[in-house]
């Protein structure tokens, strides 16, 4: 059934089938998207309220410890004083928030309160000196230690009047006022309890942060915004919508909704889930504007808030606003949508009907290309035949090109061989060489170690003549001595015969003196001779060591000097024997690097002789591919001309599948032989209506006239082939019409 319809509906039908699954995937991806971007939107308003809410406790957390903060100034408070007031002056301008600070006794009586307010104006506070607190709910709470507190998060000990108009601030400022009231005790140094203060805020801590919030969406081209916040009851003490104020920034006060109007008893969807203490977003309908908003709900809850106040916020934007930007998109892409799929199933029919006829002219053409194609391969027959017989000879002339490559490449590695051994002796020599260079270095060291131990010796000869000179300079010395001894022998003997001859003189009175004088001249004449011994050993002596020292002098330098030219001979012997052998080793340097540089060049040339010889084994290789291959290629030009057969019947097909079964009319085509089909495709005037049918089965019964021309020729080269398989030299029928290259501009649009 499906080959009975006609290619151009095939394509039509693939075409408008791909558009519409196309179709459904983009609109099935495009909803996806745009529900991400609708949730994107209430994840932005519920991040807004957790923000809100993180803001509130922050502020709540700041005044709260402000008021204990204040208290601990007044421990010593006892009467009220002009340096007091300006301190609470000083602390309303600092905040900016606290319109009244009042600072009472137990008894409610007021003591202190500021005078002006915190724009640094003066303000009629006085008239509260003559009032009485004590029944107002923050007086008599704090004085109760009614206390807003949680110990766990350390809020302890300050009393919480929740937003609504002050009737306190209303006395002072005449007007209206909406705040807090955050109260707690005085205590005194010993932890008694003496008075209480009282902070009455503006709700402009909170407020501000509301209008804050709405700048930021303004930013974003957000302007209905709505920010709510209830109380525990489910009462409203915040209301703030720009847009119902014709988007003006400043908060309304309006009586008639804070404190009175209840979101969770009208079922405000939103209230009601924040009242059960849920946080999310819906969508829901406003119970008093009657418009459909995004809302979202959230507890004001924290480390630094009292759970136990249990405030809610609501974030509400009109829904109409904040999906806007997808609304318009969505509209964007169904109109792109549309367009698209119209374009898309136009261009489908256009392009259809085109490839269809040019498929049409395709297989016209591949009628006439097969006829060429017979020509072609006939000659590719003979070429390869020629191809065959040259690559035969070459292989041969190759074949004995390899055997003297062959034999070159055994020379070579057999010099590469013997140059490398070379290298290695030479090595060897130059090792041996350093080696005695290495020895006749250590012998000249030796020799310089000889030489300084003989100049050591002839240093310890000198020292010792030194000191045998110093031991003759002792003997000289102990001769002078002994000199001297003499002449007092010399004096002592002349003492003795002076005395012999005073005592004669004297007689009998100085002969014991006489005695006397003889015993001293025999001393004398003792030490006398003993001293000419000593003098004549020690003039031996001196002489015997000179002699010695003389001798030993010139024993040593003759043995010295003799030892000296030694010396230098052997050094002058070693210096001219290292620098023969660091010529040797120099020579034998130079020639292992010629010999290395022969090995290298040896080693070189077998490689590229080596190289050479695999190139001509390839090349051998590839010779005997060739000859194979213009064997085989002549055997492929025959089967060519049978696959061109193929190729005609392949034409047939082609156009059974563009025209279709229902189309084609074989037999009426065949009869008519006499047709001539055009030489060119149609032009753009005849592709449209019933022209285009009218055309196409002219094309038909041109083709088949082309078909039936073909399979004469086709029969008639046949007949020639075997005619010359035989030797005969009839000639073959050529076709004269070109196939079309691959660049034809007709084959561009397919």
């Amino acid at each position: 059934m499906f080959d009975k319809i006609s290619l151009k509906m095939k394509i039509l039908i693939l075409s408008l089938g791909g558009i519409t699954i196309i179709s459904i995937f983009l609109t099935i991806f495009s909803y996806i998207n745009f529900s991400h971007q609708e949730q994107n939107v209430k994840d932005k308003i519920f991040f807004t309220a957790i923000t809100f809410s993180d803001q509130i406790s922050d502020q709540f957390y700041e005044r709260y410890g402000d008021v204990k903060t204040f208290s601990l100034h007044f421990k010593n408070f006892t009467t009220n004083s002009r340096e007091t007031v300006n301190y609470l002056n000083s602390l309303t301008k600092f905040y900016g928030i606290y319109d009244l600070i009042l600072v009472c006794d137990l008894n409610g009586h007021l003591l202190s309160i500021n005078d002006e307010s915190p724009e640094g104006k003066k303000i009629n506070s006085e008239i509260l000196y003559k009032e009485n607190f004590s029944k107002t709910p923050w007086f008599k709470e704090t004085i109760a230690k009614k206390y807003l507190q949680d110990e766990k998060k350390g809020f302890t000990g300050v009393n919480f009047q929740d937003a609504n108009f002050d009737e306190t601030l209303e006395k002072v400022f005449h007007e209206k006022r909406y705040g807090t009231v955050f109260s707690t005790l005085i205590y005194n140094s010993k932890g008694e309890p003496i008075g209480v203060i009282s902070n009455h805020a503006k709700f402009n801590w909170v407020e501000d942060l509301a209008t804050r919030m709405y700048e930021n969406f303004i930013q974003s081209k957000i302007k209905s915004l709505h920010i709510t916040l209830i109380n525990k009851e489910g009462e409203i003490i915040l209301d703030y919508n720009p847009n119902r104020n014709n988007n003006k920034k400043e908060i309304i006060h309006d009586e008639k909704i804070l404190n009175k109007y209840n979101l969770v008893k009208v079922g405000q969807p939103a209230a009601v889930q924040a009242n059960k203490g849920e946080e999310g977003v819906l969508e829901s309908l406003n119970s008093r504007y009657k418009i459909w908003q995004i809302q979202s709900y959230a507890l004001v809850k924290g480390d630094k808030m009292v759970d136990e106040l249990s405030w809610k916020i609501l974030v509400r934007i009109d829904r109409d606003e904040a999906y806007s930007s997808i609304i318009n998109l969505k509209l964007s892409f169904i109109a792109a949508f549309i367009f698209v799929f119209g374009c898309s199933i136009f261009l489908s029919i256009f392009f259809s009907k085109n490839l269809a006829n040019k498929l049409f002219f395709v297989a016209q053409n591949l009628v006439k290309g097969n006829e060429k194609l017979n020509k072609t391969s006939n000659e590719s027959t003979k070429n390869s035949e020629t191809l065959y017989s040259a690559t035969t000879r070459q292989a041969s002339s190759l074949q004995q090109s390899v055997t003297a490559v062959n034999e070159i490449s055994a020379m070579m590695n057999k010099t590469a061989e013997m140059a490398e051994n070379s290298r290695i002796k030479a090595n060897e020599n130059i090792q041996k060489v350093n080696e005695g260079k290495n020895v006749i270095n250590k012998m000249v060291n030796a020799i310089q170690n000889i030489k300084s131990r003989n100049q050591d010796i002839m240093d310890q000869v000198i020292e010792g003549n030194q000191r045998i000179s110093e031991i003759v300079k002792v003997i000289s010395e102990i001769e002078n001595k002994t000199k001297v001894i003499n002449e007092i022998v010399f004096q002592t003997k002349l003492l003795s015969f002076n005395a012999s001859v005073e005592a004669a003189r004297a007689g009998e009175h100085g002969r014991g003196f006489s005695v006397v004088a003889e015993e001293v001249g025999n001393l004398a004449q003792m030490s006398g001779t003993a001293s000419k011994e000593i003098s004549t050993m020690l003039d031996n002596s001196i002489n015997k060591v000179k002699n010695i020292i003389s001798q030993t002098k010139s024993n040593v330098e003759s043995i010295v000097e003799q030892s000296k030219k030694a010396m230098q001979q052997g050094e002058e012997t070693s210096v001219e024997c290292s620098n023969i052998f660091e010529q040797i080793f120099s020579n034998s340097q130079e020639v292992n690097h010629i010999i290395y540089e022969i090995a290298n060049s040896a080693q070189e040339q077998a490689k590229g002789v080596e190289e050479i010889n695999h190139a001509m084994h390839d090349l051998d290789n590839v010779t005997h591919q060739n000859n194979s291959i213009a064997q085989k290629s002549s055997q492929t030009a025959k089967e060519l001309l049978t696959q061109s057969y193929e190729l005609e019947q392949m034409a047939n097909n082609l156009l059974l599948i563009v025209l279709g079964k229902n189309q084609i009319n074989l037999k009426k085509i065949a009869a008519n032989d006499n047709y001539n089909p055009p030489a060119s495709p149609p032009t753009k005037k005849h592709i449209n209506g019933n022209t285009i049918k009218e055309e196409a089965k002219k094309s038909e019964i041109k083709l088949v006239n082309e078909v039936s021309k073909h399979s004469q020729v086709k029969k008639a080269n046949t007949e020639m082939e075997k005619a010359n398989d035989k030797g005969s030299e009839k000639k073959k029928i050529n076709p004269t019409e070109d196939v079309p290259s691959f660049n034809d501009p007709r084959f561009e649009d397919l």
